[in-house]
């Protein structure tokens, strides 16, 4: 049977099997196939596919030149590939030195960029599809105060006050929408401000905040969404320990949750549906697992990505999850699967001096709408 008189259903099941790149190609096929994959729906369904969800890719930015961007793929063997930005002008001016441009996170296969003008890219590697999203005209520019400057770790500085400046990007469950997260806190009172940008609505809605009590403090200003909220690390404003800052997109307010790592080096990952929380100070080799979202009870400790065994010619940068780390020595870096004993990923190099590591997922997801 000709595959063009094959029933709709049986050709969309057999495209969802298909990587981004194959996917890509297919769409010139037919106008038929075209109009499969161009479907926010098909998208949609490829994404939660488990042979999706296992095509991770390491995302590698080269800290001596910023617009060098490589892309590590998950095959047996496979080597990274630097991707071409000639012809993508807002990743790579974003990107650059001078712009100090970085990758805030990722969600289901979109990179978050931004500079430290606040300029904010959303891009698919992938599909090569890029958006330039709206100036937040509620955000604090440089130009509004006589007396503005940036220091290192603190945030703003403004008319000799601090703002502290955190956030955050993913994907909200809740309203089944990809958010963008700028917020603030004021140190001459208790109030906050939080800035929301909604890819389904293409704009930004600022929501303040009023507390009775001094606020956390951010200790790290990346933060991980997970079921339906933004998560940091932050100091209690009541005691001196590390605790779990979130914001809920559907009650508009903060909570705070206790952890059991006592460290301030302590970071958030969201793995395989539960949000963990590890040291990344190598000597103390604490991980742990919420077992049930919002029951500090369910804490439970794991084993340390510190104590998995892997060959000692290598170093531990990074963990994807609890089965592969990214391991590095000076001619490669490399995914390593513990269990297996198996080096899945190696992406060779002569000269790579790594500033940051971002995991992503290849996914036909838009970064234009939902």
């Amino acid at each position: 049977m000709d595959m063009e008189n094959l029933p709709r259903e049986i050709i969309e099941d057999i495209l969802l099997r298909l990587p981004v790149k194959s996917l890509q190609r297919s769409k010139c096929v037919c106008k038929n196939w075209c109009s499969i994959i161009s479907q926010p729906q098909f998208a949609k369904i490829h994404l939660h596919r488990p042979q999706t969800q296992a095509r991770t890719r390491l995302c590698i930015v080269n800290s001596e030149e910023r617009s060098d961007i490589n892309v590590v793929s998950n095959g047996n063997g496979d080597h990274g590939e630097l991707l071409d930005l000639d012809c993508l002008t807002d990743i790579k001016n974003i990107m650059n030195s001078t712009n100090h441009g970085y990758i805030l996170d990722s969600c289901d296969g979109l990179l978050c960029l931004v500079d430290s003008y606040h300029h904010v890219v959303l891009w698919n590697p992938f599909t090569r599809q890029y958006n330039h999203l709206p100036i937040n005209h509620h955000h604090v520019y440089r130009g509004n105060y006589d007396y503005f400057r940036i220091e290192p770790g603190v945030g703003y500085v403004v008319d000799g006050y601090k703002i502290e400046n955190f956030f955050g990007f993913g994907y909200d469950s809740c309203s089944d929408d990809y958010k963008l997260i700028a917020g603030y806190f004021w140190d001459y009172d208790n109030n906050s401000r939080i800035d929301v940008f909604s890819l389904k609505s293409n704009d930004w809605r600022s929501i303040i905040i009023h507390s009775e009590k001094d606020h956390a403090t951010i200790l790290y200003e990346k933060g991980v969404f997970f079921h339906g909220a933004a998560h940091w690390i932050a100091a209690s404003s009541s005691s001196s320990d590390p605790i779990i800052l979130a914001f809920d997109f559907e009650e508009k307010k903060f909570k705070e949750m206790a952890i059991p790592v006592k460290n301030y080096g302590a970071r958030l990952q969201v793995i395989e549906g539960h949000l963990y929380v590890y040291d990344n100070k190598e000597y103390l080799k604490e991980k742990w697992v919420m077992k049930d979202y919002g029951v500090e009870a369910s804490w439970t400790k794991m084993a340390s990505p510190y104590s998995y065994p892997y060959p000692s010619k290598y170093q531990l940068l990074d963990f994807l999850n609890n089965q592969h780390l990214l391991l590095i020595n000076d001619e490669k870096v490399v995914l390593w699967d513990h269990k297996e004993n198996i080096e899945n990923n190696a992406m060779t190099y002569e000269k790579l001096l790594i500033s940051e590591i971002t995991f992503f997922t290849e996914t036909l997801v838009s970064p234009y709408s939902c």
